[in-house]
C-alpha cells in the first residue's frame, strides 16, 4: 500500500471486447485494484478537461452526475447482467453508483459512496485530470492495494483525449476481432444508444428495440480503432500495450503475467504474479463465435465495414475458412 501519487494505467477498449473479464480479472490481483466505467463513451468526458478547475465538492457532484436519461428508463424496465446497483431515485442513478463503486464493494455502494463525499470536501481546487488520479488514488490506498489500474469498457473513442490528459499514462489496448466485436454490440442495447447518440447527440426519445444495419456498428468501430491507433502513435512503446481478448483465450495465464509486467516495470513475475495468473486461468470460457453464423452477404459487408480496423489490430485475411484458426489471424502482439 502506498499513498504516493502513481503513474496512472488506463485500459482502453471499445466494450465487448472481454475487458469486463480482465477488470475482473486484475482487481482479484492481490496488488491492484480496478476502477471499472466511469467514463462515459459517447459525448464530452470531464475528466479529460485539462482547462477545467474544481474544487473537491465539485469533482463529486461531477462524479455522481446522473447518466442519459435514456439509460436510465432503459434500466427502470431491463436491468442487464453489467448493471451491479440502481438507486430508486433517477437523479442519484449515475455510472459511479451504478457501476464503480459497486465494482469494488460487492453490494452495496452506499457507505463508500459518502465516504468519498466527505473526502472529496476536503480536496484541493485542481485540474480534472489531477482531481480523477487523486479519487483512484484515494480508492486505491483505502482498499490497501499498490497500484490502481482503470478500465472503462467504451472508452476507445476517448483515446486522443486519455492520452492527451494523461502525457505520462501507461495504456493498454484492450481489443478483439472486430467482428465478433461488432456483432456482440448489436446485442448489447447501450452500444445501439451510443451509435444513435454518435449521429444524434440532442437525442430524445429512443425505442431500444432498433437495430441499425450491422455494417454500420462495425463502420463505427472500424472509426474508434482508427482513431484510437493515430493517438497511441504519440506514446512510447514503453507506455504502451496491445492484449488480445483471443490471447487471453488461448494463453490466460501468459497473457495476464505479461500484462502485470508491464503495469509494474518488472521483467520476471513474482510468485504472487504466477499464482494469481495460474488462478485466473481457470476462470476462462471461451463463448461460441457469431460470425460464421452470418450468412455471406453479411459477412462481406461487416468485414469491408471492419477492414481498417482488422488490419491495424494485426487481424491478416488468410485464405482460411473462418473457424478459429480464424479468417483473420493476428499478426503477433509483442
Amino acid at each position: 500500500m502506498t499513498d504516493a501519487i502513481q503513474t496512472p494505467v488506463f485500459v482502453v477498449s471499445s466494450g465487448r471486447a472481454g475487458s469486463t473479464l480482465l477488470a475482473k480479472m486484475i482487481n482479484r490481483h492481490p496488488r491492484l485494484l480496478c476502477v471499472s466505467d466511469l467514463f462515459e463513451p459517447v459525448g464530452e468526458v470531464p475528466y479529460f478537461d485539462r482547462q477545467r478547475r474544481a474544487d473537491g465538492r465539485e469533482l463529486f457532484e461531477i462524479l455522481s452526475a446522473p447518466s442519459f436519461e435514456q439509460r436510465i428508463r432503459y434500466w427502470r424496465s431491463q436491468p442487464t447482467t453489467e448493471l451491479l446497483f440502481l438507486p430508486e431515485e433517477d437523479r442519484m442513478v449515475s455510472l459511479l453508483l451504478c457501476y464503480t463503486l459497486p465494482f469494488l464493494t460487492e453490494g452495496d455502494p452506499m457507505d463508500l459512496y459518502h465516504r468519498l463525499r466527505s473526502a472529496a470536501e476536503e480536496w484541493p481546487e485542481d485540474t480534472m485530470p489531477g482531481h480523477l488520479i487523486r479519487f483512484f488514488d484515494w480508492l486505491r490506498d483505502i482498499h490497501g492495494k499498490d497500484l490502481w489500474v482503470e478500465r472503462t469498457g467504451g472508452s476507445l473513442p476517448h483515446m486522443k483525449k486519455i492520452v492527451e490528459a494523461f502525457p505520462d499514462a501507461k495504456i493498454v489496448h484492450s481489443y478483439r476481432d472486430c467482428r465478433e466485436t461488432a456483432i456482440s454490440m448489436m446485442t448489447g442495447s447501450f452500444f445501439r444508444l451510443y451509435f444513435e447518440l454518435d449521429k444524434n447527440p440532442d437525442l430524445g426519445e429512443w425505442d431500444w428495440n432498433t437495430k441499425p444495419p450491422l455494417e454500420e456498428m462495425g463502420a463505427m468501430l472500424n472509426r474508434w480503432v482508427v482513431d484510437a491507433d493515430a493517438a497511441l502513435e504519440t506514446v512510447p512503446e514503453d507506455r504502451k500495450m496491445g492484449l488480445a481478448y483471443e490471447d487471453l483465450l488461448d494463453d490466460a495465464a501468459g497473457t495476464l503475467l505479461r500484462l502485470v509486467g508491464f503495469i509494474f516495470d518488472r521483467d520476471e513475475p513474482t510468485p504472487e504474479d504466477v499464482a494469481w495468473a495460474e488462478r485466473e486461468r481457470a476462470v476462462i470460457r471461451r463463448p461460441p463465435l457469431k460470425f460464421p453464423g452470418l450468412d455471406r452477404g453479411e459477412q462481406q459487408r461487416l468485414e469491408a465495414a471492419c477492414s481498417e480496423g482488422l488490419w491495424i489490430l494485426g487481424y491478416a485475411r488468410s485464405c482460411r475458412p473462418y473457424d478459429y484458426s480464424p479468417a483473420f489471424t493476428r499478426r503477433s502482439t509483442g
